[in-house]
């Protein structure tokens, strides 16, 4: 069974030092610590301490990549919206040139704006080991976005 190390940053911890790691746990423990944080808590308390982050980082034990949610407290809806940031490399095509060459350029999976039910999945993809889940769905976000 894969294991992953799990570091929580609350609004109330003032910088990146403070985030709180919790341990070393299994995947389904990670996705059990994800649903039982009070989202709409946190996501209060962002705003009232301006500035603040709340912020969930997993990292495989193994591999060392990790993935990291973070809460938006300026979403421009009230619905929670999470930005998700990765180490998750990934070659995209780049055309250049007016268009007649087309360059590689490596990049990571990185997600804005995602409902708490999207991070959710991006995060059990994570946890499932279905990277290539994960790389498919930032391509996606790539072509619907240009």
């Amino acid at each position: 069974m894969k294991k992953y190390e799990l570091e929580i940053r609350q609004p109330q911890h003032l910088s990146e030092q403070d985030a709180e790691v919790l341990g070393v746990f299994e995947g389904n423990e990670i996705l059990s610590q994800f649903d039982e944080m009070n989202w709409r808590r946190h996501w209060l308390s962002q705003l009232e301490m301006n500035g603040a982050i709340t912020a969930f980082t997993v990292t495989n034990t193994a591999t060392q990549q990790n993935l990291r949610l973070s809460l938006n407290a300026y979403a421009a809806s009230e619905q929670l919206a999470f930005k998700l940031e990765s180490d998750i490399e990934i070659i995209t095509p780049q055309k250049n040139l007016f268009g007649l060459l087309t360059l590689n350029t490596k990049d990571y999976v990185t997600f804005k704006q995602l409902s708490l039910e999207e991070a959710r999945a991006h995060l059990l993809n994570f946890l499932d080991g279905q990277l290539d889940t994960l790389k498919n769905h930032y391509k996606e976000s790539l072509l619907s976005s240009a």
